[in-house]
């Protein structure tokens, strides 16, 4: 709503507009200085991607609108639609009524009960991996946590004998994937999309693979008679009982849980693992706490509501380092966000990595902090600037798990081992569908060794 006595405005234009390209050679090459240079244009900024207005959103206030209030005016934009080719009618790019009806289906599958029983299976997924390095190697931290987040997630979804099979297909398929969806979104012209290049030849390619792996699993699942508690059997018995539900949709769902929640849990794994390494005391104080706390016993999901210190770097690192850089929606009739007129068919964008690091909303936002998150300092930010799941009715169904993981993930992987950069390391954000941290290596040093 808009209050009487204030004017309704046209929303600015960004400056450093390019003829026929628009604001893009700025977003590519620094996007994160250019959204924060836009809080101060005005709280709702016009963009340009070659001829195609964005109307980027500034303000936590009008985010959260956006998200929450505004859910049945604000629909799934340009992202989710380029995301559809992989992720067909998933929850992430559901709308309305069958978006309501996949949520219900898949809140059993994230339950407390339901997530503790996945434990076990994250926990070895990283035991799995961290047991291939070596004292004093080099690793490739992005592919790690990829590599672990994967064999987790599969690993929760199917029986045991089907995972080992599906994850290294599934990984291979990575690249194409998180590479295409960004592109297609930054196409000038849609057009592109259908030229024959590498990038748009590897998401489909990506795409096909993926879902391919996926009708399989989802076959012999179907026809075995095995009890196994797997979050695919959930999703099986969901689709047997539901009209609607069919096996299309059952296969979106699978792929939507693959690609989203391993790609953010890997991407957030990593960030946090440099954050640590960046900050020896916050590391003395994690490890201390993980000897008090687990002694030699393995993490489990109950343990994690007892470990503080963990709680407030996961928190700090997922302020920092928010993985959706860019989010969209799109409005099909004109509509009024605040004081300003968007017109039909408006595409709305908004950066919740940006709204993090907004020294208006967080004191020293580009400084890793983890005790901003004691009760003390609280007091010092709006809750309501801290939206890392999102808020509303599309808020992400899987956070508690993604949690959980990102939780048994350093937990697991302090107990034994201490990382550090790699000497001369350059660490720099890569913008794809995630914000990727490019170029960081870390050496792995056995702590019984050290």
């Amino acid at each position: 709503m808009v209050s009487p006595e204030l004017p309704v405005l046209e929303p600015a234009v960004a400056p450093g507009k390019v003829i026929g390209l628009g604001h893009l050679p700025r977003l590519i090459r620094d996007p994160f200085g250019f959204f924060a240079s836009l809080a101060e244009v005005g709280e709702v900024v016009k963009l340009l991607i070659g001829p195609k207005p964005i109307y980027f959103v500034t303000s936590p206030e009008l985010v959260r609108s956006v998200l929450g209030t505004g859910g049945e005016v604000f629909h799934r934009g340009r992202i989710f639609d380029k995301a559809s080719k992989i992720f067909g009618n998933g929850v992430i790019v559901a709308e309305g009524e069958g978006h309501r009806r996949q949520r219900r289906l898949l809140q059993p599958a994230f339950g407390r009960q339901r997530i503790a029983s996945y434990v076990p299976a994250m926990r070895a997924a990283v035991e799995r991996g961290s047991a291939q390095w070596r004292h004093g190697a080099m690793l490739d931290i992005p592919r790690v946590t990829h590599e672990m987040a994967v064999d987790s997630l599969v690993h929760s979804l199917f029986k045991a004998d089907l995972a080992d099979e599906a994850s290294e297909q599934i990984m291979a398929a990575f690249p194409g994937v998180v590479s295409g969806i960004m592109a297609h979104t930054l196409y000038p012209a849609d057009w592109m999309e259908r030229l024959p290049i590498a990038v748009n030849r590897r998401y489909q390619k990506s795409a096909d693979g993926i879902r391919s792996v996926v009708d399989e699993v989802i076959a012999r699942s179907a026809a075995s008679d095995s009890a196994d508690a797997s979050l695919l059997n959930v999703l099986i018995a969901a689709h047997e009982r539901e009209a609607g539900f069919d096996g299309n949709q059952l296969r979106d769902e699978i792929v939507t849980l693959l690609i989203a929640g391993s790609e953010t849990v890997a991407t957030t794994l990593a960030w946090v693992l440099h954050e640590i390494a960046r900050h020896p005391e916050v590391e003395r104080q994690l490890v201390e706490e993980l000897a008090t706390e687990l002694g030699d016993t393995p993490v489990q999901y109950s343990d994690l509501g007892r470990l503080p210190v963990l709680d407030r770097v996961l928190k700090e690192a997922l302020r920092m380092h928010t993985p959706n850089w860019l989010l969209t929606r799109r409005i099909d009739a004109p509509a009024t966000l605040g004081r300003y007129r968007l017109p039909a068919g408006a595409e709305v964008g908004f950066s919740i990595t940006a709204l993090h690091r907004d020294p208006r909303m967080f004191e020293s936002p580009q400084v890793f902090r983890p005790d901003r998150w004691l009760d003390e300092n609280l007091a010092s930010y709006s809750g309501g600037s801290f939206i890392p799941f999102g808020v509303g009715k599309h808020r992400c169904p899987g956070d508690t798990f993604a949690w959980a993981e990102l939780g048994v993930g350093v937990a697991t992987i302090l107990k034994e081992w201490h990382l550090a950069h790699r000497p001369g390391a350059k660490v720099r954000e890569l913008p794809m569908v995630t914000v990727q941290p490019s170029g960081l290596q870390m050496v792995a040093e056995r702590r019984s060794a050290a």
